[in-house]
C-alpha cells in the first residue's frame, strides 16, 4: 500500500482496531459521500435542464389583438409588459402596434417583452357640427386626417335645403353628436341653401335672337342651357324657337332655363356659329362669371356677366374665326377657347 493509502487508512481507522469506532467512522464517510453525490447530481440535473430552455425566439405579434399576443408569449415562456398609446388609425384600438425586443430575437426563457398597444384615436366621439359652415368642417376634417388619420368624411351628395340660416350652414347631421366613433365614419349633412327668394314668372323668350336672350337672363342671374337645331321652314336662324319652362310659368328663382336656337345656316363670311360647353365646379355661394371675346384684331368685347353657382355652362356665339372666348370666375381667368371653323374635307 502506498503512502496515500496509508494516510487514508489512518484517517478512516486511525490505526484503531476497535470495531465500534471503525463502524462509526465508516458510516460517517459513506453518509458524507452520499450527500456530496446527491448535491452533484442535483446541480447537474439543474444545469442540464436550464440549458435546454435557456434560449427562445421572440414571436411576431404586431398587428394582432392583445389577448392573442399574451397567449403567444406564454407559449414561448415569455412575460409581457404593456404600454398603451394613441395611434392615428381608430381601427387599431386593442391591437399590438409595436414590440421590444423585435420579432425573431433570441432571448432567455422568462424574459420580458414590451408590448405597445393602441388605445385607438384620440378622438373617439363625434362632435356637434350643427351651426358650423360646411367649408369650416371640411377644413377641420382635413386637419384631423394629418394628425389622426382618416377618421371622418362627409358623405356625398350633401342634402341642401332652403332655410333662413346663412348659405352653407349645417342644419343637421347623422350620426348624432356624441356618437362613439368605432371606425372610419361618414357624416350625412343637411346644409342651408339660404333663404328661399320669391318665385319668378317666366318671360317669353321665343323669337328673340340668342344674343338678346343671353343678355336678358344674365342680367337677372338666371341660369341657362342653350342647344341648337337646324332651322325649320318657319324659323328665323339665330333666334330662340323653344324654351322650358314655358312662358308665364311661375318657378323658383334657381330654376334653369333651357333654350333651343335655330342654327344660322349661312353665317357671314369669316364668321363661325357654335356653342361653347364647359362644366364648372359647384360653388357654395354664387360667384361672378364674366365672358368676353377677343377679336383677331385684339378688340375686347364683354359678352355678359352674371352670378353663377357652377355646373354646366353653355355659351352660344357668332364671332369671327380665330376670336378667343375668355371665361373668368371671381376675376380669375379659367377658360380660353379659340373659335375655329369646321372645314369640310
Amino acid at each position: 500500500m502506498g503512502p496515500l493509502g496509508e494516510k487514508l487508512k489512518n484517517l478512516l481507522f486511525g490505526g484503531n482496531t476497535d470495531p465500534d469506532r471503525r463502524f462509526y467512522r465508516t458510516f460517517m464517510v459513506f453518509a458524507i459521500g452520499t450527500i456530496i453525490i446527491m448535491i452533484i447530481a442535483g446541480l447537474t440535473t439543474f444545469f442540464l435542464s436550464l440549458k435546454g430552455v435557456e434560449q427562445t425566439m421572440v414571436p411576431d405579434i404586431t398587428g394582432i389583438e392583445i389577448e392573442n399576443a399574451l397567449v403567444e408569449l406564454e407559449e414561448k415562456a415569455l412575460y409581457s409588459s404593456v404600454q398603451l398609446r394613441y395611434t392615428q388609425n381608430i381601427e387599431d384600438k386593442g391591437l399590438v402596434v409595436g414590440q421590444d425586443p423585435a420579432p425573431g430575437t433570441s432571448v432567455r426563457a422568462g424574459s420580458r417583452v414590451v408590448l405597445k398597444v393602441s388605445k385607438g384615436s384620440a378622438v373617439e366621439k363625434l362632435d356637434d357640427y350643427v351651426g358650423w359652415n360646411i367649408n369650416d368642417l371640411e377644413a377641420h376634417i382635413k386637419s384631423m386626417v394629418s394628425i389622426y388619420g382618416p377618421l371622418l368624411s362627409i358623405k356625398e351628395p350633401v342634402t341642401r335645403v332652403y332655410d333662413n340660416a346663412a348659405t352653407g350652414t349645417i342644419l343637421a347631421q347623422r350620426p348624432e353628436p356624441g356618437t362613439d366613433i368605432t371606425a372610419a365614419t361618414e357624416i350625412e349633412l343637411v346644409v342651408s341653401k339660404g333663404p328661399m327668394g320669391q318665385n319668378r314668372k317666366v318671360l317669353d323668350y321665343t323669337d328673340l335672337t340668342f344674343g338678346e336672350v343671353l343678355e336678358s337672363v344674365a342680367k337677372s342671374n338666371i341660369r341657362f342651357v342653350f342647344t341648337t337645331k337646324p332651322a325649320g321652314r318657319n324659323d328665323v336662324p339665330g333666334t330662340v324657337v323653344s324654351q322650358s319652362p314655358a312662358a308665364d310659368a311661375v318657378v323658383p328663382n334657381d330654376t334653369i332655363m333651357q333654350f333651343v336656337i335655330a342654327a344660322p345656316d349661312n353665317p357671314p363670311e369669316g364668321y363661325v356659329f357654335g356653342i361653347l360647353e364647359r362644366t364648372l365646379p359647384d360653388y357654395q355661394v354664387p360667384v361672378t362669371l364674366d365672358v368676353a371675346a377677343i377679336t383677331p384684331d385684339g378688340e375686347r368685347k364683354e359678352l355678359f356677366s352674371m352670378k353663377h353657382a357652377g355646373g354646366l355652362i353653355t355659351i352660344p356665339y357668332l364671332e369671327e374665326e380665330n376670336t378667343l372666348l375668355k371665361v373668368s370666375v371671381a376675376g380669375k381667368e379659367i377658360i380660353t377657347y379659340a373659335i375655329r371653323a369646321v372645314r369640310e374635307e
